[in-house]
């Protein structure tokens, strides 16, 4: 036999619950927001302490999803000289938004990014890059993925040439962002991307 007033305790605890539950769901933009801040801050605070060498935008696109973003990336930290080629490293800042397909609920995401990038010169004016680094996403949902986690990694590789006697450069990379099975799904997401730069050197 039920207890005196113990329907009204459960109701009552229920509703506790309720209350709680909808509201860490309704504070989670703002703690994803938080993190982006910080991240920003904390990214440009490194990219403060360095010279600026490149300033690019990057625009892609992958069956439906489209990413775009700019970038600051700072003068190389570290160089060597081969016999016929160079490698360097760098460290590269970005900030973007990422978009699900048109009609889709979750429509863009934005997201900022450290990452370090060393960059293959094969020629004076050529060569190859590559890049792994973190990001933080405002969300954990764009369109139909739900990529589980805020925080996620970005790689990146790519090709690129600076035009002779220009501050100009013109490249195109391949970037996949996932949380490595931190947690799951994990769908990541992968964009080819165009990429147009102006060095400062």
């Amino acid at each position: 036999m039920n207890r005196p007033g113990s329907g009204h305790h459960l109701t009552h605890r229920s509703l506790e619950k309720t209350i709680v539950m909808r509201t860490s769901s309704a504070s989670r933009p703002y703690a994803f927001s938080r993190h982006a801040l910080l991240a920003t801050i904390l990214a440009a605070t490194c990219l403060a302490q360095a010279r600026a060498s490149e300033l690019s935008a990057l625009w892609g696109a992958y069956r439906g999803y489209h990413n775009t973003t700019l970038a600051y990336q700072t003068d190389p930290f570290w160089v060597h000289d081969f016999a016929h080629s160079k490698l360097d490293l760098s460290l590269e800042g970005s900030v973007g938004q990422v978009t699900g397909p048109s009609g889709s609920d979750h429509q863009s995401l934005w997201h900022v990014g450290l990452t370090p990038m060393a960059r293959w010169w094969l020629t004076p004016q050529s060569g190859i890059e590559l890049g792994i680094g973190a990001n933080v996403f405002s969300g954990t949902h764009l369109g139909d993925k739900r990529i589980s986690t805020a925080y996620q990694f970005g790689d990146s590789i790519g090709v690129f040439h600076r035009f002779a006697s220009t501050p100009w450069s013109l490249g195109l990379r391949l970037t996949h962002y996932s949380n490595a099975d931190i947690k799951r799904p994990n769908p990541g997401q992968d964009y080819l991307q165009l990429r147009v730069a102006y060095n400062f050197d």
